[in-house]
């Protein structure tokens, strides 16, 4: 089972994903999605945090997200 974990944010939106074999809980990737610019309004960060996140979602295929 792969899990992503999201740790919302509007400037910085923190991500982790594992996979649980058996036992076993794997590390598979982690990182930041930033809307660091000021200039970006509300509607423009969400836009580039749905993207970054569907990237994510795209390349590791959880089964459950949190």
């Amino acid at each position: 089972m792969i899990i992503l974990g999201i740790d919302p944010g509007l400037q910085v939106t923190g991500y982790g994903v594992i996979e649980k074999k058996d036992n076993k809980i794997l590390y598979k990737s982690s990182g930041r999605i930033k809307t660091l610019n000021k200039e970006l309004n509300l509607a423009s960060r969400l836009k580039v945090i749905i993207e970054g996140l569907n990237e994510i979602i795209n390349k590791y295929k959880p089964d459950c997200i949190s």
